[in-house]
């Protein structure tokens, strides 16, 4: 049994998976788990791919081709390790990423956050905009109320999480073509009774075009919009909606994929949306309208 494994969705990107690799530092104690995503053989080059040949990786082969979702779920399976660790193939982790490891091994939390970085993926400079979980952090720092990380810190690689949680309420991800990674963090947070926190930035998210985080076609957006549907559901019951899952951006943007779409969503985003949340959405856009 290992200590640490880090799971990596991949989809067409070698040169990109590969780049992630070498920022992973190679130890006895640590795996990594790449689930391929039936990548297309001409663009992926199968015999030499990235991982294959390296002692602490394994390299799962789908064919299903469900997303990152069904595969982060297939890599929770073969995992045997007592923390979890999520990255994307086109990421990268920081310098300080081992010394993370060794200082987080052994702590008793349940879930350990960790603050990250945004980079032009060409350029590695630094960007605005993008993810923030290090503001995040910092409120809760600050606070001593870690409700904003369980329900708003969406993303599977800002966090190690205990083995043991995700077996114990089976946790999983969401097999949804986009925003599969929003039920599973939220568990996460609902579920772990003690949060630790790493204001120094481990990870590194890189903004790259074409990613599915900026691919807005119908299928992403009617998934993010249902998947918001669910989670405020789930938030309602647990009384936390004041962490409401936004579907503002997806639903505007359905507009401009599919004007029928769009016009089939209506009725269902105002009943099933909160209604603080559409009075506020009213209120920006009638301002917004009227400044014009």
């Amino acid at each position: 049994m290992k200590k640490f494994t880090i799971i990596i969705p991949h989809h067409n990107i070698p040169n990109l998976l590969e780049r992630c690799l070498r920022s992973i530092p190679k130890r006895d104690d640590l795996q990594v788990i790449i689930i391929d995503d039936n990548s297309d053989p001409e663009k992926v080059d199968f015999e030499n791919f990235p991982g294959l040949h390296e002692e602490h990786v394994e390299v799962i082969f789908t064919k299903e081709g469900k997303g990152a979702g069904y595969a982060r779920n297939v890599g929770i399976a073969q995992a045997n390790s007592k923390w979890l660790l999520f990255a994307d193939a086109d990421d990268l982790y920081s310098e300080g990423f081992n010394e993370f490891l060794d200082k987080y091994g052994d702590t008793d939390a349940d879930v350990v956050y960790f603050a990250n970085i945004n980079v032009d993926t060409k350029t590695m400079k630094p960007v605005e905009g993008g993810i923030q979980i290090s503001e995040m952090i910092q409120i809760c720092m600050e606070t001593g109320n870690f409700d904003l990380l369980r329900y708003k810190s969406d993303t599977p690689w800002s966090k190690m999480v205990r083995m043991s949680v995700i077996k114990k309420y089976s946790i999983c991800y969401h097999e949804i073509p986009a925003g599969n990674d929003v039920w599973f963090s939220s568990n996460i947070g609902y579920y772990a009774q003690h949060i630790k926190l790493c204001d120094k930035p481990i990870y590194i998210y890189t903004m790259r075009n074409g990613s599915i985080q900026h691919t807005p076609n119908k299928e992403n957006l009617l998934a993010r919009i249902h998947e918001a549907y669910v989670m405020n559901n789930f938030l309602r019951n647990i009384d936390k909606l004041e962490f409401y899952a936004e579907s503002w951006p997806a639903f505007l943007n359905l507009r401009k994929v599919s004007v029928w779409l769009f016009a089939k969503e209506i009725i269902p985003y105002f009943i099933k949306t909160p209604k603080f949340v559409l009075w506020k959405h009213i209120k920006y856009s009638f301002k917004k309208y009227f400044k014009m």
